[in-house]
């Protein structure tokens, strides 16, 4: 009888976790598509920027790449160290946007504050994908 309340237990955080790493698949891949909007310039987020800032085509479609391999990694894989490595690189692109906002006009926009509060869910996602074992982890052994 313990088994299978433990073998249903691990059912329902398998179903969770799977939920809520295509729930982080979904806002990335959303992410992917933003960043990829402003690298074509249909979305418009700077007047103005510093002159040593990269043109927008090139860090819109990179980081709009970078979000697209994270929502294809969180749909085919569950594996905690790319979690972590996730986790880190969202911290860093939410550093750098706070780091880089100062220098250029407007320093926060409508776009850019939508997708961090994206990122913030995803990291958020990424947290609890951390902190809860995986499916191949809650197996008994």
């Amino acid at each position: 009888m313990r088994l299978a309340r433990q073998s249903t237990g691990s059912s329902a955080q398998t179903g969770r976790r799977r939920t809520v790493r295509l729930g982080a698949a979904a806002a990335s891949a959303l992410v992917a598509v933003l960043y990829a909007l402003i690298g074509i310039g249909v979305v418009s987020v700077v007047t103005e920027s510093s002159a040593d800032a990269p043109p927008l085509i090139i860090f819109g479609l990179s980081a709009g790449a970078a979000f697209a391999l994270g929502a294809i990694l969180l749909v085919a894989l569950d594996r905690r160290i790319l979690w972590i490595l996730g986790a880190l690189f969202q911290v860093g692109v939410i550093v750098m946007y706070i780091n880089v906002a100062p220098h250029r006009t407007p320093p926060f926009e409508m776009w850019g504050i939508t997708i961090k509060i994206l990122q913030v869910l995803i990291l958020g996602a990424l947290a609890y994908l951390v902190i809860t074992p995986s499916e191949a982890e809650a197996r008994p052994r």
